[in-house]
């Protein structure tokens, strides 16, 4: 199972590499006091600091990639948001024009993406719990929740469902 990117986790990295190298130290202290010498003191030490420099590395380029995948998802939203707003504001029972049910579709592969990403591990949980937020407000529009049911039932959109928004249903 894909562990969850958080940006907090990067404040982290310090004090269990301090923890870790305490704990290592006095385990050595105590049970090698004897056979304890600089020289393994240190190789214990800078074995554990390149496990974290390692874990931390990882989590500097998970947080390049979180940053463009960030930036491609709010770029493409916000080219589609004045025509979902305009759609959405449309009276019950208005049909859709081919034009707005693109528009849709392109915004319906936007959520689908971004809930591929998630649940892969490479958004953060505050930035997926905002957009879902966002998709929950367009579907509380009858119109548009009915052809965003309609598309889900094609089994397209990489195990999205309306299911996961709170005013969905």
């Amino acid at each position: 199972m894909q562990t969850p990117f958080s940006l907090r986790r990067r404040s982290w990295y310090p004090w269990a590499f301090a923890g870790t190298t305490l704990l290592a130290v006095s385990c050595l202290y105590f049970w090698k006091r004897d056979a304890l010498s600089a020289e393994l003191a240190i190789s214990v030490i800078a074995s554990i600091a390149g496990f974290f420099h390692f874990l931390y590395s990882q989590h500097s380029a998970n947080t390049d990639r979180f940053i463009a995948l960030f930036r491609d998802f709010n770029l493409r939203f916000d080219a589609l948001n004045d025509r979902l707003n305009v759609i959405r504001a449309k009276g019950p029972g208005e049909l859709l024009t081919s034009s707005e049910q693109q528009c849709l579709c392109d915004y319906f592969n936007l959520c689908a993406e971004e809930y591929r990403y998630f649940k892969s591990g490479y958004l953060d949980r505050e930035v997926w719990m905002a957009w879902q937020r966002g998709m929950d407000y367009f579907a509380e529009s009858k119109e548009i929740r009915r052809f965003w049911e309609s598309e889900l039932e094609q089994g397209s959109y990489y195990g999205f469902s309306l299911g996961m928004l709170r005013n969905a249903a």
